[in-house]
């Protein structure tokens, strides 16, 4: 168990910050009384798992996860186990999801180093997770956030690097606004707790972790990071009417239940296809899968956050995803009328 205070860095040298990212992390050691970080750089065909490895055998306490969701995961998944080390994060993607629910304001990177290096630690669960290839092989690997197979993964996988690069976040909600037009929805079969098997009709299953994605947007109305269970969201919708109802409960935060989404909760989860449907794990792409299995790791990692009054609300300004030319004044009102002539009564 390590017993000084050292903080290592797993860093995506790639990332077109990650030069800044660098001098702040140690500016803000030496703020704190912390001697200079120590710098691992993740590889091509290593997003950090060996890197944070390293760090762990060099005596780390704290463990910074600089870059992407990618390289968060990669870091998180070698940390779970490792007794008195903590994860920190300095966000340099695009999607940063674990960031954002976790309320650090991921467009001022100088605030992020100073909560990198500093006292205020939040529990966090993960998600074991297990794919089945359509050969019948299977991988394992770890989620923080959530994971899931049909639309999401459709939508990470046919983003643009590039525009993404331009547009930032708002880049896979022009991505899925194409996608949301596609009727075909996959036939699954999933299960709760090893619990009875339920047949949907879904365009997209997610097992949630961490609740919210950019925007303030809410996968599960209630979810946490920290409570120990993990939710599935099942969405069916089959046209732009029944994508609006979507939006509605999402955007509104709707209590009412509409019959385009489901939701399930527990320790473990099992979802099956008919066929190999493309899968994401916390944002990343991994291929088509014909099963996903999750089971929650309560309190898994420490997580470096903000001090209570510092923290963002979950999730960013909604503004962030929608097109300039699209305000978040102007969208509600058309989403609440055209919601409530879909809406059944209450």
């Amino acid at each position: 168990m390590p017993t000084a205070n050292v903080v290592a860095v797993v860093i995506n040298p790639v990332k077109g910050e990650s030069q800044e990212a660098r001098e702040l992390l140690v500016s803000a050691c030496a703020a704190a009384g912390l001697p200079a970080p120590l710098f691992f750089e993740t590889a091509e065909d290593d997003a950090g798992h060996a890197m944070t490895r390293e760090a762990l055998a060099a005596g780390a306490t704290t463990v910074v996860a600089c870059g992407g969701d990618g390289t968060v995961r990669a870091v998180a998944e070698e940390l779970i186990g490792a007794e008195g080390v903590a994860l920190s994060i300095l966000p340099l993607g695009t999607g940063n999801l674990l960031a954002r629910n976790l309320g650090i304001d991921v467009d001022d990177l100088e605030a992020c180093a100073a909560v990198a290096v500093g006292e205020d630690l939040d529990p966090v669960d993960a998600l074991r997770i297990t794919l089945q290839r359509p050969d019948r092989s299977t991988e394992s690997t770890i989620s923080v956030v959530a994971s899931g197979l049909g639309i999401d993964a459709e939508v990470m996988n046919q983003t643009s690097e590039g525009v993404k690069k331009v547009i930032g976040p708002a880049a896979y909600a022009a991505t899925g606004a194409a996608k949301m037009l596609g009727l075909r929805r996959h036939p699954v079969r999933i299960s709760v707790d090893e619990g009875a098997w339920e047949t949907e009709n879904a365009r997209t299953v997610m097992l949630v972790n961490a609740g919210f994605i950019q925007g303030g947007l809410q996968y599960v109305p209630g979810s946490r990071h920290d409570d120990g269970v993990q939710d599935a969201i099942v969405m069916s919708p089959r046209s732009l009417a029944g994508w609006t109802v979507v939006a509605a409960k999402m955007l509104l935060r709707l209590k009412q239940d509409v019959p385009v989404i489901s939701y399930r909760s527990g320790i473990s989860m099992s979802v099956h296809t008919f066929y190999p449907v493309e899968a994401q794990v916390d944002g990343d792409p991994v291929g088509t899968v014909t099963a996903m299995e999750s089971v929650i790791l309560p309190h898994a990692l420490r997580v470096h956050v903000p001090r209570e009054e510092d923290r963002l609300p979950p999730g960013g300004a909604l503004a962030k995803i929608l097109p300039s030319a699209v305000s978040p004044q102007k969208l509600w009102p058309r989403v609440k009328e055209r919601a409530a002539s879909l809406l059944p009564d209450r």
